[in-house]
């Protein structure tokens, strides 16, 4: 029985810190496959403390645990006293509530948040922008307190009330007594909760991603969008030391309560006293501490500036220096010392979209996609853009001029364009079924092996392209044809998808997807083994994501150097040698790679190009109906 017990606990141990070990040793791995350990170093440890914006990003998410946990620690272990105090039956009863924050399912939270904060900053207040640093310090309060409650409880229920009592008898007042002999006593349950915050804190994302505006984001916020291309080594480095920091706190803790158990037995009265100068102690270091984050990330050597562009785009959209591609943002900050880019990411047309119509945040480009253009220039959130501000424009092509989108030509300058298509495996899928066009999406050969969009659009746009429909109808009965199709599609499917299909068709988990052909390219650079193929006789998706200027801007001018210095060939160029995409800038291919300049997924032929169709803005109506629609079939 022993032996098996001493079984099960080394497996238990083995469980939890396997994933930490190939963690640590990834980040001391000199080669980037981190099933092959090539030789030992430390440069990815030196590269984390070069990287400024890593480093940045970093400050922030200490910065805003360490504050959220000291507030949450101090909040918290009042309001257990408070609840100790009550009579037992309203005490349950107040501790059933404070636990359903717990359970509650954190994208609940995050909506919630975010709805109140921007009701109450938009409608209550008047602000511009609702969601900014203190509302995500608010945020992180709340969902810290009831881990403070839940482990200072059981210490107050310990707890002898005779000490208490005997503390005021000998001339205490009760706030002398709560200091002096209640603190003392339940020191360990206070610094768990402070350490359980600060963990859970440092840790959020999904909460996080809800109430952060756009000045001040965290690492789990920014990491969240950039799971397109693999994560670089550094991280693992980084994700390393934030490993070591919370196994040293977690140590330090049990070791203080270890031996406050020993003490306690033998002297208490020493050990109350000792209890004290330790929480104070700890209490000293965790403001030193937050003061030394804020300090130390301030030192980072920067630019005095003058103007903060806020530029909103889809993750891993802009070229940042990895894979030996040129850093966008930091050239444009060269060349204009006097302008701090703050660049933030959303992962879907529909997020950019709610963001904007609720309020929530100011930002001065965004680059959404051609429908939701349509969109936003039809409830007026766009402003006229001054193209004597945009001289590169001249050398955007004819073909993306004018387009449907945007007809006159006064919102938008195209950024990249490309197409949808199906990205599969060619060592389990036969080339003779992909060769059949969208029909291989439903091919019961590949049970369990299929991924799908988990987006409405693109869904039941392949479904329309299947059965003959325009991909902008705005016929019921067509539309409610397409969702039979898609649900008899549902059981063949591995999972709904957008970024996740890279790791499952990189590792071939799933063999079959429809994806956009710039990302198709990033996963086969990732795996030999995946190959592209685009409909042509069906029919397929040619987008265009563009540049805008939403009304919310508070930096026009700026706004426009930025979107005209992205015009420019070289840069352009540049920038696509990261995404993968097309630039509608033809001199642009000149600078880039001649395998993407050159390809045929990245610039099908004309000829291609005229068996594509774009989406367009369908009414307000119509578009939730095909949601609607598209929801029922996936939650079925």
């Amino acid at each position: 029985m022993k032996k098996t017990n001493k079984f099960l606990t080394i497996a238990m141990f083995v469980f939890l810190y396997a994933p930490m070990a190939v963690l640590i040793v990834a980040s001391f791995n000199t080669g980037k496959d981190i099933t092959d350990f090539e030789g030992f170093t430390l440069q990815q440890y030196v590269r984390l403390f070069q990287d400024k914006n890593l480093l940045s990003l970093l400050g922030n998410s200490l910065l805003v645990s360490i504050l959220a946990s000291l507030c949450a620690t101090v909040f918290g272990t009042v309001a257990a006293v408070g609840i100790h105090n009550l009579n037992p039956k309203l005490r349950k009863t107040v501790l059933s509530l404070t636990n359903i924050p717990m359970t509650n399912p954190d994208i609940v939270t995050g909506v919630s948040l975010s709805l109140l904060f921007i009701f109450v900053g938009s409608q209550m207040l008047g602000a511009k922008e609702s969601l900014n640093f203190w509302t995500l310090l608010i945020a992180h309060v709340t969902f810290n307190l009831p881990y403070v409650i839940l482990n200072v409880m059981p210490k107050l229920q310990q707890m002898d009330v005779s000490l208490t009592d005997a503390a005021m008898d000998l001339g205490c007042t009760p706030l002398q007594a709560f200091f002096k002999v209640t603190i003392p006593e339940i020191t360990p349950g206070i610094l768990a909760g402070g350490i359980m915050a600060f963990t859970m804190s440092l840790d959020d994302f999904v909460i996080s991603y809800f109430v952060t505006g756009l000045d001040f984001v965290t690492l789990p916020v920014k990491i969240y969008s950039e799971t397109k291309k693999p994560i670089q080594p550094k991280i693992y480095a980084m994700f390393t030391l934030l490993f070591g920091l919370i196994f040293v706190l977690m140590l330090t803790m049990n070791l203080l309560q270890i031996s406050a158990d020993k003490k306690k037995k033998q002297q208490r009265v020493k050990v109350e006293s000792k209890a004290m100068r330790t929480f104070k102690r700890v209490a000293a270091l965790a403001a030193v501490v937050a003061m030394l984050v804020g300090a130390g990330f301030a030192l980072i050597p920067s630019r005095q500036e003058t103007i903060t562009l806020n530029v909103y785009n889809w993750g891993q959209n802009i070229a940042d220096g990895s894979d030996d591609t040129m850093d966008i943002i930091a050239e444009f900050e060269r060349r204009y010392p006097n302008i701090k880019v703050n660049y933030s990411t959303y992962d879907s047309n529909e997020t950019l979209y709610t963001k904007l119509s609720n309020g929530g945040i100011t930002v001065d480009v965004i680059i959404p996609s051609d429908y939701m253009i349509a969109r936003m220039i039809q409830e007026d959130m766009l402003l006229e853009l001054n193209f004597d501000n945009i001289p590169n424009y001249q050398y955007v092509d004819d073909t993306f001029r004018n387009r449907d989108y945007d007809p006159e030509n006064k919102y938008s300058v195209p950024y990249t364009w490309g197409t949808v298509g199906i990205i599969y495996n060619t060592k389990f899928v036969d080339e003779a079924d992909v060769a059949k066009g969208w029909e291989v999406l439903w091919n019961e050969k590949y049970d369990d092996k299929i991924l799908m969009f988990d987006n409405s659009r693109d869904a039941i746009g392949i479904a329309q392209y299947m059965l003959g429909y325009s991909v902008n109808t705005t016929d019921e009965a067509q539309l409610r044809e397409c969702a039979d199709l898609l649900a008899k599609q549902k059981p063949l499917l591995q999972q709904y998808v957008m970024d996740q299909v890279y790791d499952l068709m990189e590792n071939e988990v799933a063999w079959i997807a429809p994806y956009y052909a710039g990302d198709c390219m990033m996963m086969m650079e990732s795996n030999e083994n995946l190959a592209f193929y685009l409909p042509e006789d069906q029919g397929f998706n040619l987008f265009v994501d563009a540049m805008c200027i939403p009304k919310c801007c508070q930096e026009k001018g700026a706004a426009e150097l930025f979107i005209n210095f992205l015009c420019d060939p070289e840069i352009s160029g540049a920038n696509m040698d990261y995404i993968c995409y097309g630039s509608p800038i033809s001199e642009a291919r000149q600078h880039m790679d001649p395998s993407l300049a050159e390809s045929p997924i990245v610039y099908p032929s004309p000829e291609v190009q005229t068996n594509g169709t774009s989406y367009s803005y369908l009414p307000e109506e119509v578009s939730r109906y095909v949601e609607g629609l598209f929801m029922r079939v996936r939650n079925s």
